[in-house]
């Protein structure tokens, strides 16, 4: 569990990273505005500020459904809520940089020189090179180069074609699990004695064994583990960087290398 300053913390600064994306998203339409090339208006405005909808959006309600303060497990359904939110959030997270860099390939006329549209990408040395040395030196840190290589990359990539991420439903002891089971055959108990108003006690309190996990993975699997990163403090991690780099790419995009 989080302690206590942990969870205001991470409260506190959702709500904070949030007003930035939503004025991030005003920056980029109205840079939109001012420029006459369709290609490049399209990706910032309809891919770029979409997305950044849905990233505000998506944060949001991860911390709405799952506060950081939570202290039992939660529901499945809302379980399945907050993971959708979260696939939502990756999802976008990944295609956001994508759009700014087909935004700067229209921008600045890079189609031919860069050639396959695989090529075209702000990770891809084929795009990179043209880039502002500001945006350059952001991207080629080894804090970003690991971030989307260890993680973005890996995690999307999971999502869109492998295990989707998953957070577990609760964490137990050695006495959560013997008093789970209890309960599972009380259960059995109650629906052979047609007891059903106390199977629907032992129900809600079965639910409510153990703590709520906190971390999300991408695979469950013993043969091939996934790393676990918790969640409140990673999807935070994500939206600051959308944020710190949409605001460099907004400040210096109009320029490239030769």
């Amino acid at each position: 569990m989080y302690t206590t300053e942990q969870s205001e913390k991470f409260s506190r600064e959702h709500e904070e990273i949030a007003a930035d994306l939503q004025a991030l998203m005003f920056e980029g339409m109205s840079q939109s505005q001012s420029i006459d090339i369709e290609g490049c208006r399209r990706h910032l405005l309809h891919g770029a500020g979409r997305r950044m909808g849905v990233l505000k959006k998506s944060l949001e309600h991860i911390f709405t459904l799952f506060p950081p303060s939570q202290q039992i497990p939660l529901q499945r359904d809302v379980l399945t809520e907050v993971q959708i939110f979260l696939h939502a959030f990756v999802i976008n997270v990944a295609g956001i940089f994508d759009n700014w860099a087909w935004a700067f390939l229209y921008r600045h006329g890079l189609a031919a020189k860069i050639g396959n549209p695989r090529n075209v990408g702000l990770f891809k040395k084929e795009t990179r090179r043209y880039l502002p040395e500001t945006l350059r030196t952001y991207l080629e840190s080894a804090e970003i180069s690991s971030w989307h290589q260890e993680y973005a990359k890996e995690y999307r990539d999971a999502l869109a074609h492998r295990i989707p991420l998953y957070i577990p439903p609760a964490t137990w002891t050695k006495e959560d699990a013997e008093r789970y089971q209890q309960l599972e055959s009380e259960k059995v108990a109650c629906i052979r004695t047609h007891e059903w108003e106390r199977l629907e006690e032992v129900w809600n309190e079965q639910d409510k064994v153990g703590k709520p996990c906190l971390v999300f993975l991408h695979d469950i699997s013993p043969e091939a583990p996934s790393r676990p990163v918790f969640l409140h403090p990673q999807v935070l991690c994500d939206a600051l960087t959308v944020v710190d780099f949409g605001k460099k790419f907004y400040g210096s995009w109009h320029e490239r290398s030769p």
